[in-house]
């Protein structure tokens, strides 16, 4: 009994344990479909993508290893063929971010579909116009990227994207930028102007790292921009028709640094001027310029002292007015005008250091500046750096210099030298006294000159001036064993305009000292008695008749008093 039923749980057990293996292969069965059925799909699908046509498979088909060429109406031939592994080889090619296909660029299927339509450009220019207007679905618009180009952008004969980059075979970028100036070269080989030709050539040979788009850039240059950029490249000269040369080259930082360039002055904050500031006549200061009419360099810088007009109006007319324009109108065209004491582009503060003033004037007059350099004057002023000693615009002014031949800057000249000599703050410095002027026109010389510029001052005098005695541009201290003043030398002084002087004739002056009991003693002491004797005098004259006309005032009032008794 107990066998019969271990042998029906068996055959339940094992009845069971197939039916689980079967229900559970066919749960299998149908994940290993589902596997194949994905295999299939994803395996199957990219080989069906594989053996698809690319959109210009067709293109390559045709346009490869072919001979054939299409005659445009200008006579123009374009060849049909295109050199796929060069296409290949270029940044559409293979080398590219994403596939580029000849449909990307050949974009209007009416006319690139075949059969193609007739192509409607009239020349190979026109065609490659059309062409590179495709480029911009992808790239920047021409109208923003074509350097140097937008200044001529009515040009007729512009060049387009493919003229540059190319076609089929678009260089990379890097490539233009290894030899820029070569690349642009390709198509400026040669100017309708020999000078501009000339220029660019030597342009090209003295960039040094620069490219054309120093000047051509993709932004249109303003005028002075052009101007720099030429002239700071160029090394060359130009020859007038006198033979002489002037140098071209001009350094920007030179106006950068001078007075011209962007400063502050006293708060107020000045813009640099720009070349087209002062070269304003576009006729003539134009590119490509117009050839020079002054024959020689020194006709050049004369004429072009007129530019200094514009903005120094006031300041040219009083140089109008000065000894080197009247020079100049006389014939003598070595006088200063204003680039030979200011410089041309190069113009620094004029005062600043103050030496600058005797270097500028030494240009012209050397010899007068090696006596000046070794005067009182000049050697505190370039040894010591001392601010109070004058200089030549001190005496003879700035742009009204008048000639001091002249008889009104004669009679003048002691009242130009108390400009200092008179300042008793700026004397007490160096233990000077002030009394020089004082005694000078005290004396007969100073009172005779101060007549005769009060009475007649263009007419001739013969009385000493400061400067025929102490001398001109060679002043020296009165101690110094060479001064014009010395004792041992003031007899030959005076013998300037007395030459019967003897040797006592000196003794006379007292070397602007007013007399004391230290200088010229028995002068002081005269001079005292005289001045306790004559009021003395005078006031014993007054106090006398004073007594007598209170005498007789008294004897006729007692008179009349008698009378009338």
């Amino acid at each position: 009994m107990d066998c019969a039923m271990d042998q029906r749980r068996c055959a339940r057990t094992v009845g069971r344990g197939w039916i689980g293996w079967i229900g559970r292969m066919r749960s299998l069965s149908w994940l290993f479909v589902i596997g194949l059925a994905a295999c299939w799909f994803f395996w199957g699908a990219e080989s069906a993508q594989a053996q698809e046509f690319s959109p210009d498979q067709a293109c390559k088909l045709c346009h490869t290893d072919t001979n054939e060429k299409f005659v445009l109406p200008s006579g123009e031939v374009l060849d049909l063929a295109v050199d796929l592994p060069t296409l290949d080889q270029s940044v559409h090619g293979s080398h590219a971010g994403a596939d580029i296909y000849c449909t990307d660029c050949h974009q209007d299927r009416r006319r690139y579909r075949y059969p193609h339509q007739p192509n409607p450009a009239q020349s190979h220019k026109q065609f490659v116009a059309e062409i590179a207007q495709n480029c911009e679905t992808c790239h920047t618009p021409l109208e923003a990227h074509n350097p140097g180009h937008l200044q001529a952008k009515n040009n007729p004969s512009l060049p387009t994207c493919t003229d540059c980059h190319g076609g089929h075979d678009v260089a990379p970028v890097d490539a233009m930028r290894a030899d820029p100036v070569g690349f642009c070269q390709s198509c400026h080989q040669t100017f309708d102007d020999p000078h501009v030709g000339e220029v660019h050539e030597e342009l090209v040979a003295n960039m040094a790292g620069q490219t054309c788009e120093t000047c051509h850039g993709d932004v249109e240059q303003a005028e002075d921009a052009k101007c720099q950029a030429c002239h700071s490249l160029l090394t060359s000269e130009l020859e007038l028709s006198s033979g002489e040369t002037i140098a071209l080259h001009v350094n920007p930082n030179d106006i950068v640094a001078s007075v011209h360039g962007e400063r502050i002055v006293q708060g107020v904050h000045y813009e640099a001027l720009q070349c087209t500031d002062c070269h304003t006549d576009q006729a003539r200061y134009g590119f490509p310029h117009p050839p020079l009419t002054e024959a020689t360099e020194r006709g050049l810088t004369i004429e072009m002292e007129r530019i200094c007009k514009d903005c120094h109006q006031e300041i040219y007319e009083r140089q109008q007015d000065s000894v080197h324009q009247h020079a100049i109108e006389e014939g003598n065209l070595d006088a200063a005008t204003c680039a030979d004491c200011h410089g041309n582009h190069a113009i620094l503060d004029p005062d600043q250091p103050r030496e600058r003033i005797s270097q500028t004037c030494a240009q012209c007059h050397a010899t007068i500046n090696e006596q000046y350099s070794q005067s009182v004057h000049g050697a505190a002023l370039l040894g010591e750096q001392n601010p109070d000693v004058p200089v030549c615009t001190d005496c003879h002014g700035v742009h009204d210099i008048e000639s001091p031949t002249t008889i009104a800057f004669r009679l003048n000249s002691p009242t130009l030298c108390a400009g200092c000599h008179a300042n008793e703050e700026m004397m007490e410095k160096y233990g000077i006294s002030t009394a020089v002027f004082d005694t000078y026109v005290a004396d007969f010389h100073g009172s005779t000159v101060t007549l005769f510029e009060q009475t007649g001052p263009h007419g001739e005098v013969n009385a000493a001036v400061c400067y025929d005695c102490h001398g001109i541009h060679n002043i020296l201290p009165a101690t110094d064993e060479n001064s014009q003043v010395l004792k041992e030398n003031l007899l030959t002084t005076c013998r300037q305009c007395h030459p019967d002087a003897n040797a006592n004739f000196p003794t006379a002056w007292m070397s602007h000292f007013e007399p004391s009991l230290e200088h010229y003693p028995v002068v002081y002491l005269v001079n005292l008695f005289y001045q306790i004797l004559i009021p003395a005098l005078v006031g014993g004259f007054l106090l006398f008749i004073g007594t007598d006309v209170a005498r007789r005032v008294w004897d006729r009032r007692r008179h009349r008093k008698e009378n009338d008794e």
